[in-house]
């Protein structure tokens, strides 16, 4: 059984302090997991406020069912963020928040594939009833598209030589573990860093078969309707793919149409020390805020 004391959210007195401005007020949160976030946005709500929340795992379903038994001002519902639009509660909402990337309970389930530490069948679906598993992905796709996710989701500067590798080894067997595909990407990378040779690889594969990238555009595109006149949202990315996209999309760039956002945090918001040092995976972590402005 998963314990979930494993599970810290990032930033949490920063995300409140950052997008909670009415107490009142009806919220968002697109990445429940497992409600460490929630938690803190009902606490900080009156009688009146109410908090939607949304995952596309339905691993979260049970920890989003304790709360919503103790607290009629919460609702959840199965879900990926960019489908917000569909949510008939998520309108004139004061708030969105979004903690992109990967869970920790989702990291540290083994049969889940997410970790290149843990024996497991390659998996890596947020949502396991749909889509191709990153084990019907990497063993079918052309050399091409390998090549494009290890370069552009990776930003593996070997991906060449990865991909060469993993179409001579699935032409005698397939992949079909974490731990193979792991020491396949070892032997072609030589280690310099602490940072563990896989890491962008898995990476790079979970992003694609989740379409983590659209389904960020997606949420940003929507969230200004979602939005009302002041209302914020709050988005937590960890690496620099997702940071850019947030980062442009605030400031009014790379889209088709004029931005309702004003950026709020002029400078991205991190991880205190102490917070990286009680919890190291927070060390990637960068908020940054936005409030519908027309």
């Amino acid at each position: 059984m998963r314990e979930e004391k494993k599970h810290e959210a990032v930033m949490v007195s920063e995300v409140i302090n950052n997008l909670i401005i009415n107490s009142n007020g009806k919220y968002l949160d697109c990445t429940f997991g497992l409600g460490g976030h929630t938690k803190a946005i009902l606490n900080q709500l009156s009688s009146v406020g109410s908090l939607l929340a949304i995952d596309r795992d339905s691993s979260s379903l049970n920890s989003a069912s304790k709360i919503s038994r103790k607290d009629d001002r919460f609702h959840f519902s199965i879900s990926a963020f960019s489908n917000i639009d569909d949510i008939e509660e998520a309108t004139n909402l004061d708030g969105i928040l979004a903690d992109l990337g990967i869970s920790s309970f989702q990291l540290d389930e083994a049969r889940r594939g997410f970790s290149f530490n843990k024996e497991a069948p390659l998996d890596m679906r947020m949502d396991q009833t749909n889509g191709l598993t990153a084990e019907q992905w990497i063993n079918t796709a052309n050399k091409k598209e390998l090549e494009a996710v290890f370069w552009n989701l990776g930003e593996a500067r070997n991906s060449r030589r990865i991909v060469r590798k993993v179409i001579e080894r699935r032409q005698v067997k397939a992949l079909s573990s974490t731990k193979e595909l792991a020491d396949l990407i070892i032997s072609c990378t030589p280690r310099k860093t602490k940072k563990h040779p896989a890491t962008n690889i898995f990476r790079a594969i979970r992003m694609h078969i989740n379409n983590e990238v659209q389904e960020l555009r997606n949420l940003l595109i929507k969230s200004e309707n979602a939005l009302r006149l002041g209302g914020r949202i709050a988005v937590i990315s960890f690496h620099s793919i997702e940071d850019r996209i947030v980062k442009r999309f605030f400031q009014g760039k790379d889209r088709s149409n004029e931005s309702l956002l004003k950026v709020i945090t002029k400078k991205p918001i991190k991880p205190s020390e102490e917070e990286i040092k009680n919890n190291p995976r927070s060390r990637s972590a960068i908020l940054r805020v936005a409030e519908k402005v027309c």
